[in-house]
């Protein structure tokens, strides 16, 4: 247990929570701690929707392996949750001298469904034309020919309806 100087009692804050007092600044929880999970809210309180917020959740990213290919997915997830998707920015560690292909597909449940761009170089932005996405529809991108320990990685630029509790 962690003690501090008699002489410390004015440079730190102690925790205000304590057994035996008020029932609001202590309640028991793991090992004692008073720590507690945060409540879920039902789902039939998110009732408002919200529209035309930047995209969030739309990078991934994972090293490319020794045959020099690698499938990356992203899309979105919640129930409610509509995306809007403008371009797809693709990089790799290699950069600009990277000479594999990087193949862009929009699909549903992992599955490459339809061919929306390529990018040659395997770097480079690739502005998108598909319809909104829903939660089970993902982009699938595949670099092929690039360089073993690379890291890859995807980020979707766009906007997004939700779901919210207001």
């Amino acid at each position: 247990m962690v003690r501090f100087p008699r002489g410390w009692r004015g440079a730190y804050h102690p925790p205000a929570g304590h057994r035996g007092g008020n029932a609001l600044s202590w309640r028991p929880g793991w090992r004692g701690t008073g720590a507690q999970r945060t409540e879920a809210i039902p789902i039939q309180y998110y009732t408002g929707r919200i529209s035309g917020v930047p995209l969030t959740g739309g990078q991934a990213q994972g090293v490319i392996g020794g045959t020099g290919t690698i499938t990356l997915t992203t899309g979105p997830q919640g129930l409610g949750t509509t995306w809007y998707p403008a371009q797809v920015t693709l990089s790799t560690t290699t950069g600009p001298l990277d000479a594999s292909t990087a193949q862009v597909w929009l699909g549903s449940q992992g599955v490459p469904v339809t061919l929306v761009g390529t990018i040659y170089t395997g770097n480079g932005v690739l502005a998108l034309a598909i319809p909104p996405m829903q939660p089970g529809q993902v982009l699938i991108i595949t670099w092929t020919g690039a360089h073993a320990g690379d890291t890859a990685g995807v980020n979707v630029v766009g906007t997004m309806d939700a779901l919210t509790t207001g």
